[in-house]
């Protein structure tokens, strides 16, 4: 028989009244004590109770009615939905059968199965034990905790029984591959200006669809954009993107077959259409993504291991006698040794350091990441060329990582080698690549490039140098897309981009803490031309302070571009080679900004504001400053008003906009005036989602969204779902989950309407990315009644007595003055109120709510009833069943 699901969410008063934890609160008033059975962590609250039932008096109390809540957390026989925890790690939500014993101690069947699947090693389960056997006699040393109230099974088995698992793994089976699902999201707006007598409209509109069809997701991008000015209309599609994907987990990688980019972390990234097929690092568990050293040490006896960075505790665990190593450390940083400390168990502690300096390009030892990319050159303006790439890297030791790479075209090769290693001093990163080309200007070209890239972080100083690199290349070297835009063009044109011909560019970034005096943080960037091309030079220095709750900063930043992007003679003014360009004016640039809430709470308005001075021959002062807050208990509405004033010739300008999130959709607007000049504009931005259970339209979906199934809940919101919340027909839509982890979704009933309440309030799921999961909640539908009663004979209803629903369920427990609290489904019929399974131990309760009118679309009914006897037959019908 399956038994009622405990509602997780809150209610009001008059819901929670009758339930158990009143019962237990009140037995608390008498006497308890806390105690941990079997060896076994107490859940949080937790304590066992013994309560002399002779305390209450009267002829209402039936002997055995009130002890069975005597242990906390008690729960009656039947079948389950539970989270199922092992060693305080999500297991996952699976329904679990509780039997009792012969002693009447009910207990959760686990079967072997879902303990392997937890990661016990199958040579520590003991197959004799029998079924529904304690877990402290399937596994030696181990034990379970049920918390009813949030539906936790509890499962602690000893590290030595357990296989390991990186932490934050999901399992395979725990994936989520999602529905048949269409969508489409689509971000609008309109935007109006009238200027110097002259008045223009547009109308901009992205879309972002998809179908998902198994594991396979189409995608497509694209986007409309129409003008109205002078009387002229023009307005154009423009499709961005199409494409295919599924994922591989076999190889923890994803095919893509369509529109994509390649990676440019080793050549220059392109946009193509073909096939890629990657490592998606998002398979992962975060304890092994990212770059981080494997800790290695020895320990002479049950050790306790403590890894700390920069004097904060990053992991801790126990290891036995022996040899150990630690190779799944969450990423932290790019930079700052590990302590490690073993504890032994008779307290000697010993200390070691290990280096930990990395680049982007550092991969943890052991593991791999590839990408191949085939396909056709899009984004090149006359150019319809094919190429292939193929690129690897692999962690070779904590210290070591090799890189490797080729790429290959018509007329074009290019390859590269190179690594990271990382020292004491710093993470030191090399790369070669070499290039052969056919340029239509210089004829065949050969040449390298060579980059050298530094990180490292000075802790005593509070120095940090994020990256700093070099990179040198010869004359001969070509990028493909140089060659691919030089060949379409033809050899009378000059292509100018900032990699075409480059011979050298230095970058550097480094960050200064100043401890409670702020932050310093500087950029650089420079760069010079084999054709003579003026040196570009870029950077920016950045002085940052937090006192309280205000902020503010100072920053100075210069900016000499001589290199542009572009045709030669038919895209613009373009220099000669060999012709070099000076700086204009208005590049040096210096603003202190200040930022300042007007109040302590969530929702106080924030004040802001600024003053830049550009230079150059015609210096240019700016003054800005904002008022920006949220309204609305869950800060749906947004606002901003703006003033600017510059000595440019434009005077005083202002201006506001608002934006509202909708259940179905955001909308805004927006008003600004200037000198000479008038603007309003409306945006509109939602999402569509077609399913099998029709349409439902909420706020935005992302690539990886869920829909949520709750008969009966409309009005409950969606928490953290950006306003989404179930819609009449039952559904809602969850924008946005992370793929390849678990993710918990939970509904808030405090507006819900209609007569149903929610039986559970979360959800958890792991989606692949890209899935449309489906996540039904349980409702209980049916009007809520509070049920004053007796028996037959006049006597009251047993305190704490179950009341069952027509199908069996337990939906509540009889209260105190014979009070009962239930939701029960039509408007006549007759309820169950059982404290035993003799006769005259249970009665039926009829009840009928013909001519009593719903005030509100949620009523209360009030009823009086006598709660008749069950015939003998009845009753041992069921106790039978």
């Amino acid at each position: 028989m399956k038994r009622g699901i405990p509602n997780r969410t809150p209610h009001s008063a008059v819901d929670v009244l009758p339930v158990k934890p009143l019962v237990q609160a009140l037995m608390v008033v008498f006497c308890a004590g806390s105690a941990m059975a079997d060896g076994v962590p107490p859940l949080a609250g937790e304590s066992e109770y013994q309560f002399d039932e002779s305390l209450l008096v009267g002829k209402s109390v039936s002997p055995g009615t009130i002890a069975r809540f005597n242990k906390a957390n008690a729960v009656n026989p039947g079948e389950y939905q539970v989270d199922v925890y092992i060693n305080e790690g999500f297991l996952s939500r699976k329904t679990i059968e509780f039997r009792a014993d012969r002693q009447g101690e009910v207990r959760p069947c686990l079967s072997s199965d879902l303990l392997l699947a937890g990661g016990v090693l199958p040579d520590k389960i003991a197959a004799a034990a029998g079924e529904c056997a304690p877990l402290g006699d399937l596994v030696a040393g181990a034990a379970s905790r049920f918390d009813q109230g949030r539906l936790r099974l509890d499962l602690w088995v000893p590290q030595a029984s357990m296989k390991r698992v990186a932490r934050g793994a999901v399992a395979r089976d725990d994936l989520n591959a999602g529905e048949t699902m269409v969508f489409v999201n689509y971000d609008t707006n309109y935007y109006r200006s009238d200027a110097a007598g002259l008045s223009s409209d547009s109308l901009y509109l992205n879309l972002n669809s998809g179908v998902n069809l198994g594991a396979w997701r189409f995608r497509q991008q694209s986007s409309y954009n129409g003008t109205v000015s002078g009387g002229k209309r023009k307005g154009n599609w423009d499709a961005q993107q199409t494409y295919v994907q599924r994922a591989i987990p076999a190889w923890q990688s994803e095919l893509k077959v369509g529109d994509s980019y390649t990676p440019g972390n080793f050549f220059s990234s392109l946009s193509f259409r073909g096939v890629q097929l990657a490592t998606d690092e998002r398979m992962v568990p975060d304890s092994l993504r990212g770059y981080a050293p494997t800790v290695r040490g020895i320990a002479t006896t049950n050790a306790k291991v403590s890894v700390r960075q920069g004097g904060a505790l990053i992991y801790q665990t126990t290891v036995a006698p022996g040899p150990f190593a630690i190779d799944d450390l969450y990423p932290t940083s790019l930079s700052g040794d590990l302590d490690v400390a073993v504890e032994e168990a008779d307290g000697r502690i010993s200390t070691y350091t290990v280096p930990f300096n990395a680049l982007p390009e550092s991969v943890r030892p052991g593991r791999s990441q590839w990408n191949v990319s085939a396909g056709r050159v899009r984004g090149i303006e006359g150019s319809d060329a094919y190429f292939g790439d193929a690129t690897y890297q692999r962690g070779l030791t904590n210290a070591l990582t090799a890189n490797g790479g080729i790429r290959v075209s018509d007329h074009y090769l290019s390859a590269t080698l190179g690594g990271v290693l990382a020292t004491k001093l710093g993470a030191f990163g090399v790369n070669a690549i070499y290039s052969s080309s056919d340029d239509p200007v210089d004829g065949r070209q050969q040449g390298w490039q060579l980059s050298a890239n530094y990180s490292h972080a000075i802790a005593p100083w509070g120095t940090t140098f994020s990256l700093a690199g070099y990179r040198y290349s010869t004359d001969g070297y070509r990028e493909l897309a140089d060659v691919l835009a030089v060949s379409s063009l033809g050899s009378n044109a000059d292509w100018q981009s900032k990699t075409y011909r480059q011979r050298s560019q230095f970058t550097a970034t480094m960050a200064q803490s100043l401890a409670s005096y702020g932050q310093l943080y500087l950029s650089f960037s420079s760069s010079d031309y084999w054709d003579g091309r003026g040196r570009d030079t870029q950077y920016q220095l950045t002085y940052s302070k937090a006192y309280k709750s205000v902020s503010y900063n100072l920053s100075l930043s210069r900016q000499c571009m001589a290199s542009l992007n572009g045709i030669g003679p038919e895209g613009g003014a373009m220099p000669s080679p060999g012709t070099a360009q000076s700086c204009g004016a208005n590049q040096n640039m210096v603003m202190f900004s200040l930022s300042l809430p007007l109040g302590p709470g969530a929702t106080s308005p924030v004040l802001s504001g600024s003053v830049s001075r550009q230079g150059g021959s015609q210096g240019e002062t700016t003054l800005q400053t904002t008022l920006a807050g949220t309204a609305g208990e869950t800060q749906d509405f947004s606002y901003a008003v703006n003033a600017a004033y510059d000595t440019a010739g434009n005077g005083v300008s202002g201006g506001a906009s608002v934006q509202q999130r909708l259940p179905v959709a955001t909308v805004g607007g927006s008003y600004s005036k200037g000198q000479g000049y008038s603007q309003w504009g409306a945006s509109a931005r939602g999402a569509v989602v077609a399913h099998a259970g029709g349409v439902t339209f909420g706020p935005y979906v992302n690539d990886t969204f869920a829909l949520v199934e709750a008969k009966g809940a409309e009005g409950a919101r969606v928490i953290g779902g950006m306003g989404a919340e179930v819609d009449r027909f039952g559904y809602a839509l969850v924008p946005s989950l992370v793929p390849y982890r678990y993710n918990d979704v939970a509904l808030d009933s405090k507006g819900m309407s209609g007569d149903a309440e929610l039986t559970e309030g979360t959800r958890r799921t792991a989606p692949y990315a890209g899935a449309a999961v489906r996540l039904k909640f349980r409702t209980l539908e049916g009007s809520a009644l509070l049920i004053r009663s007796h028996q037959a004979s006049g006597d009251g209803l047993p305190l704490g007595a179950s009341v069952l629903d027509a199908k069996g369920a337990v939906i509540g427990l009889v209260g105190q003055g014979s009070q009962i609290y239930a939701r029960a489904a039509g408007d006549k019929g007759e309820l169950l109120v059982k404290w035993g399974d003799g006769n005259g131990e249970q009665c039926k309760l009829p009840f009928d709510l013909s001519g009593q009118a719903k005030a509100t679309k949620n009523p209360l009914f009030r009823l009086d009833a006598v709660c008749l006897p069950v015939p003998a037959t009845a009753s041992a019908a069921r106790k039978e069943g």
